[in-house]
């Protein structure tokens, strides 16, 4: 089941430790449940980018090493988004909950109506102030990811990022990113996980 997200910058932010200029994750736009759950993510690439000023002056042509980066951000959310809806089942709510929260919090952030501080304070362990960067992070431990394009500036980077195994403290995620529906890097990564998926409850079998 695909659940559509609109979560902006500043909640990606409460998951994630990573920070500007080294965030490499915009938005989380869609989770996917099931044995394989992907995350959908997306990156808007500025000409003020402060990589820019040597990469190539000008020419605004994105590392692609950040496009891999932008990817293993990416499976860090799924990750984090995956044991959490674990944790919350095993709370005895219903996993979607986390996805209720998320959404609060982003209508707190964009200061519409109808933000409850109280749903929020109720995840606070799951979605705390400042994410725990032991927690929260991960190591990759093998990258075999292969460019195929050239990204530039004014485009949109598309993150597709699936979970396909878990073996122990070890993940396996398939990613793709592209721009206009035109992929530009693809492959695998193998990372190790964060404390929060140590926890029973957060064990995959």
């Amino acid at each position: 089941m695909k659940t559509t997200l609109e979560l902006g910058p500043d909640v990606v932010q409460r998951l994630i430790p990573h920070r500007r200029p080294l965030l490499m994750v915009d938005r989380i736009e869609s989770y996917e449940d099931g044995q394989q759950p992907v995350l959908h993510a997306a990156r808007f690439i500025t000409s003020n980018e402060p990589v820019f000023d040597g990469h190539f002056p000008g020419l605004h042509l994105w590392p692609g090493v950040y496009t891999i980066e932008g990817l293993l951000q990416s499976s860090n959310l799924l990750h984090i988004l995956y044991v959490a809806r674990q944790l919350t089942a095993a709370q005895g709510q219903n996993p979607d909950a986390i996805f209720t929260a998320l959404e609060n919090l982003e209508l707190g952030y964009r200061m519409k109506p109808g933000y409850q501080p109280a749903l929020t304070a109720q995840f606070a362990g799951l979605l705390g102030a400042e994410p725990d960067p032991v927690s929260r992070g991960g190591v990759a431990g093998a990258i075999d990811v292969k460019l195929l394009a050239p990204v530039f500036a004014g485009q949109r980077l598309d993150y597709r990022v699936t979970l396909t195994r878990v073996v122990e403290e070890l993940q396996r995620f398939e990613v793709e990113a592209s721009v206009e529906g035109r992929t530009v890097a693809k492959g695998v990564v193998t990372s190790s996980r964060g404390v929060l998926a140590s926890l029973p409850s957060a064990k995959k079998e």
